[in-house]
């Protein structure tokens, strides 16, 4: 077993790590971006009242080391095939009649045809709680479970769940436009979710997880899968580890590989990604207790973590941790163009070795004063794991406090914390207008700019410069950089 990381990575997930560099190009996030953001102010009790605009289909891109690039796009999945209706196999949709035969009826007649369609008219449909899963036939390779609508389709837990709700597992299969509801109940043993996501080429998109209780999506290992535009809340958010999409390793050592987890609304809870080759892009998490408000675990590697928003981390967890706005612990990262604010704890931890941390923004975090590294960046090391922050570059990022200085509580723009960090590297940052100073640093550390960067970074230096979906300060920052 791998040792623990920090309080809040404790106790997690032992993975193989293999290596490999690649970048991923998002657009900015748009004004439908944030119109559907603020869809939240629409949450009554974490009952869903208004629907949020659906996310387009985010065009993306990534790159090797090698130069070679690829787009990568939120396509439709293929649905050719058999079209069931759940209420052909007796389905009521009222809200009292139990309709949970109804639907394992129907998703089973699919997976006996090799896949289709497998639709839900709008209504309450009510689904038993008694056994795990709660939907005994699962959404296999090939099929498509589609509602009528977030807020239209709604698939209601009965009672205090067994298990999971709804499990998916196989290729090309998809979960669309539902509302599933699990009524707050919250099960003390980790490890159960609305959704368990495994297999290959899958997607979960514009649905409503609401009062998800423990978990809202669980990924269990598999390649190539989207959670876009999903709405997912808790009511009242929690001091214990849950998750409104989390990442995990597989009963075969295996991590998720090039998931996109993007244009998601996630409230009351987090994101703790464990995986590889990955995106999390253009999410708004918002009211974590328990660790931070995403987080990305220590055994991850090449994570891009792009256009976020996190900002209500509140407290301190059941690992007595001040909740952050970011954790990150992936190695060969980039982390660009956040934006953390109003956390109690620091606004980005950084914990991963040779990562960019470009263009940033994080103002107003460490609301409770005295924070040890409360500060808006903070690179991290630790005794199991001395150089983890060490070969980072950090860019044109921008760390404050807006308010008077007697009610200011971000101690520093920038803050080391640990000992062992070396070779990291500052350019063009503002880490000025804090309560205590711009940056603490440690001697070896070197606060400078002249340290040369590994062919790695400099190479996703230069794919970063050239993006046209960047803004301009940050491509600038980049171009300067390399022209040292």
């Amino acid at each position: 077993m791998a040792p623990a990381i920090s309080k809040c990575v404790e106790s997690q997930f032992t993975f193989r790590l293999v290596r490999q560099v690649y970048r991923l190009l998002l657009f900015l996030v748009t004004a439908a971006s944030v119109s559907f953001a603020l869809q939240l102010l629409a949450l009554n009790g974490g009952t869903l009242t208004s629907q949020a605009t659906d996310s387009s289909a985010a065009s993306v891109s990534n790159s090797s080391d090698a130069t070679t690039t690829r787009a990568v796009t939120v396509a439709a999945s293929d649905k050719s095939g058999q079209l069931v209706n759940v209420k052909d196999y007796g389905a009521t949709g009222d809200g009292v009649t139990n309709d949970t035969a109804a639907f394992s009826k129907a998703l089973a007649s699919l997976a006996t045809a090799a896949g289709g369609r497998c639709l839900v008219p709008k209504g309450t449909y009510l689904i038993s709680a008694t056994t795990n899963p709660a939907i005994t036939s699962h959404v296999s390779s090939n099929v498509h479970l589609m509602g009528e609508g977030r807020g239209a389709s709604v698939l209601k837990i009965a009672g205090m769940p067994a298990g999971n709700f709804l499990f998916c597992s196989g290729d090309n299969w998809s979960v669309e436009d539902l509302t599933i509801d699990m009524q707050d109940y919250f099960i003390e043993r980790g490890g159960f979710a609305a959704i368990v996501a495994a297999g290959n080429n899958w997607r979960i998109t514009k649905c409503a997880l609401s009062k998800i209780g423990r978990a809202g999506i669980n990924v269990k290992a598999g390649a190539n899968g989207y959670i876009d535009g999903n709405l997912i809340t808790r009511t009242t958010a929690s001091p214990l580890t849950n998750a409104a999409i989390l990442g995990v390793v597989d009963g075969e050592g295996h991590l998720p590989i090039n998931m996109h987890i993007i244009d998601n609304v996630c409230v009351n809870s987090m994101i703790y990604f464990n995986g590889k080759d990955s995106v999390i892009a253009r999410n708004r998490v918002s009211g974590s207790r328990f660790g931070s408000n995403v987080c990305v675990g220590v055994y991850s590697d090449n994570v891009s973590v792009i256009n976020n928003t996190c900002f209500g981390g509140r407290g301190r967890d059941s690992t007595k941790c001040f909740v952050s706005g970011f954790e990150l612990w992936a190695p060969n990262s980039v982390v660009a163009n956040n934006e953390s604010y109003d956390n109690d704890g620091p606004g980005i931890t950084m914990g991963g070795n040779n990562c960019i941390v470009i263009g940033n923004r994080c103002w107003n975090n460490a609301r409770l004063t005295g924070v040890v590294g409360g500060s808006g960046i903070v690179a991290r090391a630790h005794p199991r794991l001395p150089n983890a922050a060490s070969g980072s570059i950090f860019i044109a990022n921008s760390c404050f406090d807006t308010r008077p200085r007697g009610a200011m509580t971000q101690a520093y723009g920038y803050n080391e914390v640990g000992m062992g960090l070396r070779d990291i590297k500052q350019f063009g940052n503002d880490y000025n207008r804090n309560r205590v100073g711009p940056a603490k640093v440690q001697a070896q550390g070197e606060y400078a700019e002249h340290l040369q960067v590994s062919t790695g970074i400099k190479n996703r230096l230069t794919g970063l410069a050239d993006d046209p979906d960047l803004p301009d300060t940050t491509r600038r920052a980049a171009r300067q950089y390399l022209a040292r």
